[in-house]
């Protein structure tokens, strides 16, 4: 659940390839520019970007996943590493550019974390990192792969020492895709004896975008990276994005 393959009716890919699609507007032009995709995932970010940016590196902490998205995405362009985002085994201000989307919540040295992305980063070099708007640090997560979730604050406190600039920005769904996504919570709440899963997924997404249309909503299959809002300013139903430059 937490490295979603590419799959063109899942709205949280959806949501994960407007990330990518969002960031490479604000990083502007990277035809020349080296880019670090942290933690790639199933790679289909790395690819993506690879489409804009002249070199893209990106790494993820799971062997099998890595071996995978280098089968999957073969572009010339794009590399795919195992290794852990806190002991990055590049030298000091080696990338102009840092992806890294919906990550850091997972990690346990967040510290050790952030100041890694800082050390790799050219002087000037900009990275843009995703994390869950949470209710803070001393607060367990609802979702249990989260180690933790921040408020602004907090996040801000974490990013700061590290960055001479941040802006914040947020993103949440658009009206088509809650419309959607009310969608597929009647298939959601519809499990009798937890089955549910059992159900293949090209049928419950079948399902989900039968009754979304049937109340004047989108299919699943129209649903694309635009249907998710990004706007300047945190709000309480956004996440948090901080478009840090070192």
């Amino acid at each position: 659940m937490e490295r979603r393959e590419a799959y063109p009716t899942d709205t949280q890919h959806v949501v994960n390839v407007s990330g990518y699609v969002w960031a490479a507007q604000q990083l502007g032009a990277l035809e020349e520019r080296l880019v670090l995709d942290l933690s790639c995932g199933t790679g289909y970010g790395a690819d993506y970007l690879g489409s804009c940016a002249g070199r893209i590196v990106g790494i993820d902490c799971a062997p099998d996943i890595v071996a995978k998205s280098r089968a999957h995405y073969p572009r010339a362009n794009v590399s795919f590493i195992a290794m852990d985002g806190c002991a990055l085994g590049f030298r000091d201000a080696s990338f102009d550019c840092i992806v890294s989307q919906d990550t850091i919540e997972h990690i346990q040295d967040d510290h050790r974390f952030v100041a890694e992305l800082a050390r790799v980063l050219k002087p000037t070099g900009a990275l843009v990192i995703f994390t869950p708007h949470g209710k803070g640090r001393g607060v367990t997560p609802e979702d249990p792969f989260h180690v933790r979730e921040y408020t602004q604050d907090e996040f801000h406190a974490l990013l700061a020492p590290h960055f001479s600039t941040i802006q914040w920005y947020g993103r949440r769904q658009g009206s088509r895709l809650k419309a959607a996504e009310r969608s597929m919570d009647a298939v959601r709440r519809f499990d009798p004896g937890g089955i549910r899963n059992l159900v293949p997924r090209p049928i419950r997404h079948w399902i989900g975008s039968l009754i979304s249309r049937l109340q004047g909503g989108p299919s699943l299959r129209d649903i694309v990276p635009a249907d998710i809002e990004y706007s300047k300013g945190v709000a309480d139903d956004t996440n948090l994005i901080g478009v840090c430059v070192k």
